[in-house]
């Protein structure tokens, strides 16, 4: 399309149309192109900044991200978004902010929220080693189980109990 071309606004002809709708009337599609001017003028049309528009699209793809996708640090002014591009956080403070984002993530990824580890190859068979390593699994699956109480995921904590006691009984999951 040359200059000579551009397409004219349909409401006031004066100005390049920048935006264009398609409006269905009586069951049919009718595009309608609009300069930016007449379209803020229109009523029951949404905001035309980018950041309004992106939001409405994660809302109609993600609504679960919308929440997340309002969150910023008080502290560095890093949002969730800007995290989720660059998968940096800006500061300490973004564990807090972001956590149950970072949890999911984690969880995806690895499969868990806590790390474990490895047991070294060298050190499987000391008897020491795999008493640390039942302890500490035992102390973290006890915290895991208070937080789901404290949540009132009673589920969760059914499910952490049963795993505490299959580890106190049998010294392994």
């Amino acid at each position: 399309m040359s200059d000579d071309d551009e397409m004219m606004c349909d409401e006031c002809g004066k100005r390049k149309a920048t935006v264009h709708l398609t409006e269905m009337v009586d069951g049919k599609p009718v595009q309608k192109n609009l300069c930016e001017d007449c379209y803020g003028e229109q009523e029951d049309l949404p905001e035309l900044s980018p950041s309004h528009v992106f939001a409405q699209l994660i809302e109609a793809v993600a609504p679960e991200l919308k929440e997340l996708s309002s969150k910023t640090c008080p502290e560095c002014g890093t949002n969730y978004l800007e995290f989720r591009q660059t998968m940096k956080l800006g500061c300490p403070h973004d564990y807090e902010v972001f956590d149950k984002a970072l949890e999911q993530l984690l969880e995806r990824i690895h499969g868990s929220v806590e790390h474990v580890g490895k047991v070294p190859k060298n050190l499987a068979s000391t008897k020491g080693w795999q008493k640390d390593a039942v302890s500490g699994r035992l102390e973290m699956l006890e915290r895991k189980m208070q937080k789901a109480v404290e949540k009132e995921d009673f589920e969760k904590a059914a499910d952490l109990r049963d795993q505490i006691q299959q580890i106190k009984e049998h010294g392994s999951e």
